[in-house]
């Protein structure tokens, strides 16, 4: 009869333990803070100059304001340079509760990396790359000529 009473008592002891330890993982999930960041969508929009990114995050609010910190430019191999770039939240303590979606315009006039692979990354260790040709009008072309050439 003893061995049966400590049976119980133990798997009653192992349950409330499992039901606190899945109660304080939820607690915790439910209020992570934003650090969840991804950006969805990377392209370089040739009329406007501009580097162009959706990105995805949680928060509480809308209102997360975004910014991309620089690594210094790196010469590849061929024509081209290399850069990084951070993606930065202005409210990174923000409470993952909602998820919101935004976009970010980089205007790439003054941008002194060019033509160069432009690699965006994100605090949780998401990146994406897009290409970003010479600047318009130092004369060289932005993409392949369209011309009909005859073979040699």
């Amino acid at each position: 009869m003893r061995r049966a009473t400590s049976g119980r008592l133990l798997q009653r002891s192992r349950t409330r333990v499992s039901l606190w330890v899945c109660c304080s993982l939820l607690a915790l999930c439910y209020s992570t803070a934003a650090s969840a960041i991804s950006v969805t969508a990377l392209r370089y929009d040739a009329a406007k100059d501009q580097l162009v990114m959706t990105i995805a995050y949680r928060g509480t609010n809308p209102d997360h304001k975004f910014s991309v910190q620089w690594d210094e430019c790196k010469r590849l191999d061929d024509e081209r340079s290399q850069i990084l770039g951070l993606l930065l939240d202005s409210q990174p303590d923000d409470l993952a509760r909602q998820n919101f979606t935004t976009s970010l315009k980089i205007d790439l006039r003054d941008f002194p990396c060019r033509p160069a692979k432009v690699t965006i990354r994100t605090s949780a260790g998401f990146f994406m790359s897009v290409d970003v040709p010479a600047p318009p009008g130092d004369g060289t072309p932005d993409s392949p000529s369209a011309e009909a050439r005859n073979a040699p």
